[in-house]
């Protein structure tokens, strides 16, 4: 038994490394194992649309490798180089730069830890074909699947169509997650480029996902085919832990994002939990779960921990108090009775209890749900 894996031979202008590794197997002159999908850190430098790269366990020994020398000159080498700007994003677009692994023995679990939390250079040993990709394809094969969902993804022959009756069937199902939009009923299921890709429905167990696939290819365009992938997507291994951050300063940039404490970055896109930051009050303590990039976390939950409204108390009368200046109390303004107590706590009660996330459409594939 050996481990396969491949990456990086997609760019903006089209193509699909799922669908190449689709091909790959469907060619493959061996038995093979349960295919993976895992996505990786997503800042890292080189990576590719969906930064998703793929693996498989394969039942051979070496003779495979005269065979997979062949088909990646002949089919994996010739996607080099493609490269498009995007319109959606200043960030600096690489050419694609494939790359294949083979492995005699599973690499050792911290080299995909360390790929989807950072970035991180080529892994040593097996045999390897090709450039960048060969760090994605290696990190894949170094999964040990210890928190997994399922993605059952389609290829289309002709022009994007999935139906919609059909997908509100499917977003009912038990174990699928994330099909349609909660607040505008539109599918999360189909990308918008030039991709091959029909669509990718995610589902919590196998049985689900192929179900489910089924079902959307029965009411959907012509498919080149259909494959189900056991994922790290929804299990939030790119990040470590949460933190407890007590509110001490809070600045809304223009375009409506908001920082805390000059390092905790709430976009303006993601929905609710930008609005909880701009609700916090100094003083405020909150829970928060992002990764660091450029010396700043991109915040991708937060939960409400405590909350006060601070004022100052009313004197018997029923006037509000005011503050005699610092360190003196306080003193009513019309009848001048005197308070040493400046200020009333009150609990407030968040805009949004429990865990707050981004819309389903703006979190990352790695984002965990939760509740």
């Amino acid at each position: 038994m050996m481990w396969l894996g491949i990456d990086d031979t997609d760019s903006l202008d089209g193509g699909c490394t799922t669908l190449v590794f689709h091909e790959l197997l469907d060619s493959l002159p061996c038995e093979y194992g349960q295919p993976r999908l895992t996505r990786l850190w997503p800042f890292a430098a080189q990576r590719t649309r969906g930064n998703a790269s793929l693996s498989v366990e394969i039942y051979t020994d070496d003779e495979i490798i005269p065979w997979l020398d062949n088909y990646w000159k002949t089919k994996i080498l010739p996607l080099r180089g493609q490269v498009s700007d995007s319109e959606h994003s200043e960030r600096k677009q690489y050419p694609s730069d494939p790359g294949m692994v083979l492995f005699q023995e599973q690499p050792e679990e911290d080299y995909y830890w360390n790929a989807v939390r950072g970035e991180v250079t080529f892994h040593d040993g097996g045999k390897q074909w090709g450039g960048n990709g060969r760090i994605g394809a290696a990190a894949s094969c170094a999964w040990r699947e210890k928190n997994s969902t399922w993605e059952g993804i389609a290829w289309r022959l002709e022009e994007r169509m999935v139906d919609n009756d059909v997908l509100a069937k499917v977003d009912q199902m038990d174990g699928t997650f994330l099909c349609r939009d909660p607040r505008t009923k539109r599918g999360l299921i189909s990308p918008r480029g030039p991709c091959p890709v029909l669509f990718g429905i995610r589902a919590t167990s196998l049985d689900v996902a192929k179900n489910a696939t089924e079902l959307l290819i029965e009411g959907s365009a012509p498919i080149i085919g259909s494959r189900v992938f056991k994922t790290n997507q929804a299990s939030g291994d790119h990040l470590e832990t949460t933190t407890t951050i007590t509110v001490h300063t809070k600045e809304t940039l223009n375009g409506g994002h908001v920082v805390i404490n000059g390092k905790y970055l709430a976009f303006s896109e993601s929905g609710n939990m930008n609005l909880l930051a701009q609700w916090m009050n100094e003083g405020d303590v909150f829970e928060c779960m992002g990764l660091e990039y450029e010396n700043m976390i991109h915040l991708e939950a937060i939960k409400i921990v405590d909350s006060k409204n601070r004022s100052r108390p009313l004197c018997d009368c029923g006037t509000r108090m005011k503050s005699m200046g610092s360190e003196q109390g306080v003193r009513c303004p019309k009848c001048k009775t005197r308070k040493s107590d400046s200020w009333v706590e009150e609990n407030r009660q968040p805009l949004f209890p429990g865990w707050v996330q981004p819309p389903p459409d703006k979190r990352r594939h790695l984002a965990k749900i939760l509740t």
